[in-house]
């Protein structure tokens, strides 16, 4: 194995050339590198190395690609990124108790909207843009006689559909078209009656929503 080269060693003479002498790199990397290599091939095979940050060259590529991935980063999840996450999905295997402090906090939020100084009528108009998440409704009238007498708590709303979920812990879903739910509001003592046809758009559309009386909706 060959000695290892002294890199504090001073220079010999051969490599005291003058600046403006040419070959003066080579005579220098000459001295560092061993007899069996030569100053063309090692000079060759160098890499640059930037002390200096500022000074590396940006990769245009690399550059793009970091701001692509910086901006799916930060950019929320779109409809389809959520539905293949199965971030819309609930359970089946759920509990009814689950969602009773979820009522809880729905009768406060009717508390809320009755105290705003309105009779039960101009109530019942905003009822129809509120949340309906943590109501509990029961089907009084469906074209499907199966879905008659369900009756849970409101766990997700969808364009076409009610999720509820019963005191037996079941999932059911129940379609608003051909369906009328009732609702009872605790600040005010009221049953009110709700056509879902009427609600046919998702909870945050309904808010913006102008609602226009309507005669009796047959089944």
């Amino acid at each position: 194995m060959s000695k290892p080269e002294n890199l504090y060693a001073s220079l010999s003479r051969k490599a005291e050339v003058n600046s403006a002498k040419e070959g003066e790199v080579k005579a220098i990397v000459s001295e560092f590198i061993s007899s069996r290599s030569s100053a063309d091939k090692t000079l060759k095979n160098m890499k640059s190395v930037f002390l200096d940050a500022a000074n590396v060259p940006v990769n245009e590529m690399t550059k793009k690609k970091k701001t692509r991935k910086q901006q799916l980063k930060d950019r929320p999840l779109n409809a389809r990124e959520r539905r293949s996450l199965k971030v819309y999905d609930v359970p089946r295997d759920i509990r009814y108790e689950w969602f009773v402090p979820l009522h809880e906090l729905w009768q406060g939020y009717m508390k809320d909207l009755y105290g705003q100084g309105c009779d039960s009528q101009q109530f019942a108009q905003k009822l129809l843009k509120a949340d309906f998440h943590g109501a509990i409704f029961t089907v009084v009238r469906s074209t499907n006689p199966t879905y008659v007498g369900a009756t849970g708590i409101v766990v997700q709303e969808t364009l076409n559909l009610f999720k509820i979920a019963t005191k037996n812990n079941k999932l059911k879903q129940i379609p608003k078209a051909g369906s009328v739910f009732t609702v009872t509001a605790d600040a005010c003592q009221c049953v009110f009656t709700l056509y879902g046809q009427q609600l046919l758009c998702r909870a945050a559309e309904r808010a913006a929503k102008k609602f226009k009386a309507k005669p009796t909706i047959d089944l």
